[in-house]
């Protein structure tokens, strides 16, 4: 048996909690988490010598219909992170399951509420470079859930020489005619 936060540690997507839609009490929503390795561009020698491992916890929606979230389950409305025996999404969908990571520049577009990364420490806005417009853009993160292993897609990292989307443009003719 274990906890939620000791399967955490093992890679696996896990079952965080569950609750009935108030819109549609026939369906659930399940919370999966799984800590995966972060990005490249994440400085791993500055991870090593503070001593924490350079990984973030994803996590992901998935709805069921209530009869396959109580028998799966055992509950339509629990909190696996206050107690209990951890489930793994493996054994709600009879495989193995990873949590996918899409970030790119356009918010949900089924979501009113989408906001784009922020940097827990700064409290900023995370911006990424977007070469179809050369400019500094806001990182909306995307995360589904995949049969098998997943096939995350990161942003680029800012870029110092690019134009940030909230900076005024440059007319190159002001320039010349000045």
């Amino acid at each position: 048996m274990s906890t939620f936060k000791e399967a955490l540690t093992t890679g696996k997507v896990v079952v965080r909690r569950a609750w009935t839609n108030t819109k549609n009490p026939e369906q659930v929503a399940v919370q999966f988490f799984q800590q995966i390795d972060s990005p490249n561009s994440v400085n791993t020698l500055v991870s090593m010598a503070q001593g924490i491992q350079p990984v973030q916890t994803v996590s992901a929606i998935f709805s069921f219909a209530k009869d396959v979230a109580q028998s799966k389950l055992g509950n339509t409305d629990v909190d696996f992170t206050t107690g209990g025996e951890a489930v793994y999404a493996a054994d709600m969908f009879d495989q193995e399951v990873s949590i996918q990571v899409t970030e790119n520049f356009t918010a949900n577009p089924y979501s009113v509420s989408h906001q784009p990364k922020i940097n827990p420490g700064s409290g900023e806005v995370v911006t990424g470079f977007d070469s179809s417009t050369g400019t500094n853009m806001p990182v909306y993160r995307h995360t589904e859930l995949v049969p098998g292993g997943a096939n995350h897609t990161w942003a680029a990292k800012a870029s110092m020489g690019a134009k940030s989307v909230n900076e005024p443009g440059v007319n190159l003719s002001d320039l010349l005619t000045r």
